[in-house]
């Protein structure tokens, strides 16, 4: 019971929904007079953030939060479920990772200052939403400059700066668009710069980051159609990841992305949609970090390439539709202080994806309605042999014998079904019932990572794992119960859940080889054995909430609270690198052209952790936010806040373990501190 004494009480009572009263808080639009259900997805506007990453908006979300990499590589978690469990959305369009440890996690393609909102599908999440949504869908969308209302030209959009005084990070971002009624042509850019982070006791090294984005846009709409194109370059320079075996050099590439769609004269529409990617990256273990012996100097290049295509039919209630991507990967290592020095880590990974879908929504009896749908997918796996420099040690040879002897081609059928029934109990309350069974296939990273290496998309513990490229897909059968509650003055949205999964993948020890133990020991000395990603058996449980209340037209109350249980069925140990208990509460007081609030993030300890991972417990803590905003004018507008006020010194459960030898503050392997005091301003301009 100690864990919930760091929790507000009206934490434990109260979960949320939005009114007209809570929009003046710029608090996502839950409800509306007269509606009881949330909306879907739950969007959150952007918040001009303390940091420049999105993880930070993401962590608001309900039963969502973040494994932080790094100062920009945050990597999605929901309900426990984290990685390529996530199906996050950039724009409508899933990102592919050039880095095998997840640097350039999706969030990483869009910063803070270019974001419009983030959203998730809380709970069980449409199949419409995309392939493997086995941990549910998480999306974030651009700022976009709005269609003009006649044929005269007009010259819009929004320009912002900001500054941060822990690492003195500065932001500045700008979207600017030449519109009218039927065309629009938009620029957008931003940048952002760091240098380390700061801590009660001491800096993160490193922690600094280099990041830029510029984009270009062209739309066209006329009656019932629209058009729209986008290219974005991204061009990340010297960030630091010091819970990973590297840090960034760059990550530098585009993407492309393009849509049609158009309603017809019976009132069905479609839609076709195409993207494509092109990203290079670099990273090194020496450039930002102590290394003393040359011998040791490690660089890995990685690249991929990918694309997709999706269409989609909507005729009454049904929803059709087709979705396919590929992704191909590449990753090499490199020793800059020996030429002949080399190990492919992966070389030629293909991971293809094609899916049928189809969704219907209507009501099945008096005042219940049902929305469900089925998909299929065939997940196409691939990769080529994998070479090695030649004077590497024999059980090193041994393996990547081993590997390019064996079968790498695989493939998983994947059926993902879900039913969600919803009932208005009455003008304020709607009652939610879920039941889905979802599936997902391994990662490339899971299957062909063939010797005793860290390349394990983000997992930041330390360990050295192996893949298998005999793994079976995850198969979750998932149930959710929810209550959407609202009136002028308040509002609850509780939702409990539970996850039966077999054949969860996860890092499991004993189960590796002889030579791999051997290489691993040679490699890595006085490293503990290193984990091969199998099947296990596992089931996750537990309950997410937000909640409001308007106590007066000034005063405002409102807040998060979220928990997840995840364990092992095939054994007594608990699953890894799952979220503590977690709420925020916020009080507001808020006039006509200013308001400002105190905020507490509360966090309980971890202490159900798993032992065959290592993993370590964590204590709980409570953080202080404080923030401000005020209209100057229509079109400007200023915030500035104080997060972490106390300068209290924590460590997340979720964050990593250093990685980086040199920092007196920080011992390898100790876990990564969370920030200190920040003090932040930003200025947001409106034309």
């Amino acid at each position: 019971m100690q864990r919930f004494k760091l929790l507000p009480i009206p934490l434990l009572l109260m979960g949320l929904a939005a009114s007209a009263q809570a929009e003046r808080l710029s608090l996502p639009a839950m409800s509306v007079q007269g509606v009881t259900t949330e909306e879907t997805p739950y969007a959150m506007p952007a918040l001009p953030a303390s940091t420049t990453d999105l993880g930070d908006m993401v962590k608001r979300l309900p039963g969502a939060n973040i494994n932080s990499n790094g100062v920009i590589s945050s990597v999605a978690q929901y309900r426990g479920l984290f990685g390529s469990r996530v199906n996050v959305l950039i724009d409508g369009v899933g990102m592919h990772e050039a880095g095998p440890n997840s640097m350039d996690a999706p969030l990483t393609y869009l910063p803070s200052s270019q974001t419009k909102q983030v959203s998730v599908y809380r709970g069980i999440a449409p199949v419409r939403t995309g392939i493997e949504t086995i941990g549910g869908t998480i999306s974030a969308d651009s700022k976009y400059v709005e269609f003009g209302q006649t044929n005269e030209a007009e010259i819009h959009g929004n320009a912002s700066a900001g500054y941060t005084s822990n690492g003195h990070t500065r932001q500045l971002g700008l979207t600017t668009a030449i519109t009218n009624q039927h065309h629009r042509l938009q620029f957008s850019g931003s940048s952002d710069r760091g240098d380390d982070l700061d801590f009660k006791g001491g800096a993160i090294r490193p922690s600094k980051q280099d990041r830029d984005n510029v984009g270009l846009h062209y739309g066209y709409q006329n009656n019932e159609q629209e058009f729209g194109a986008d290219i974005k370059h991204i061009d990340i320079g010297e960030t630091g990841t010091a819970p990973l075996p590297m840090d960034i050099i760059f990550v530098r590439g585009e993407n492309f992305k393009t849509k049609y769609s158009n309603t017809l004269s019976n009132g069905d529409d479609y839609s076709v949609r195409f993207n494509y990617q092109d990203i290079d990256h670099l990273m090194d273990n020496f450039s930002q970090r102590t290394n003393n012996s040359p011998a040791d100097y490690r660089m890995s290049e990685t690249d991929v390439k990918g694309g997709g295509f999706g269409a989609q039919y909507q005729h009454q209630n049904w929803l059709v539709g087709f979705d396919m991507d590929q992704a191909n990967h590449n990753a090499t290592i490199l020793n800059p202080n020996a030429a002949t020095f080399f190990i492919e880590n992966f070389n030629d990974v293909e991971r293809d994806r094609y899916s049928l879908f189809s969704e219907w929504q209507g009501e099945v009896a008096d005042g219940w309605n049902l929305e469900t749908g089925l998909r299929y997918s065939l997940v196409k796996m691939d990769s080529g042999d994998i070479a090695i420099f030649s004077g590497l040690p024999a059980g090193l040879q041994t393996l990547s014998a081993d590997f390019n002897n064996a079968d790498h081609s695989e493939n998983d059928h994947l059926v993902d079904v879900f039913a969600t029934f919803s009932h208005d109990l009455s003008n304020e309350t709607t009652v939610e019932v879920g039941f889905a069974r979802k599936t997902r296939a391994p990662s490339y990273q899971e299957r062909y990572l063939w010797a005793p290496l860290q390349s394990t998309g983000g997992l930041a513990d330390g360990n050295n794992y192996v893949g298998d490229i005999d793994l079976d897909q995850e198969e979750a059968y998932q149930f959710e119960l929810g209550l959407d509650w609202h009136t002028n003055r308040a509002g609850i949205s509780p939702r409990v859940f539970y996850h039966h999964i077999n054949d969860y993948i996860q890092g499991v020890a004993g189960q590796t080889s002889a030579v791999q133990n051997m290489v691993a020991a040679m490699m890595n000395p006085g490293q503990p054995v290193p984990l091969k990603f199998s099947n296990v058996d596992a089931k996750l449980y537990g309950m997410d909430a937000n909640w409001f209340v308007a106590i007066n037209p000034e005063w405002q109350l409102d807040g998060t609270v979220s928990y997840v249980r995840g364990e092992r069925r095939d054994t007594s140990d608990n699953l890894y690198r799952i979220a503590p208990l977690t709420a925020r509460t916020k009080l507001s007081y808020i006039q006509p052209t200013w308001q400002i609030g105190f905020e507490a993030e509360t966090v309980a300890k971890q202490n159900k952790v798993s032992s065959e991972n290592l993993e370590e417990k964590s204590s709980g803590y409570a953080l202080f936010n404080l923030s401000g905003q005020y209209q100057a004018s229509p079109d400007v507008t200023f915030t500035a806040g104080v997060s972490n006020i106390f300068n209290r010194y924590y460590v997340d459960h979720l964050g990593g373990y250093n990685r980086a030898a040199g920092n007196a503050d920080i011992a390898v392997g100790d876990r990564l501190p969370g920030v200190g005091r920040n003090g932040y301003i930003n200025v947001n301009y409106t034309f």
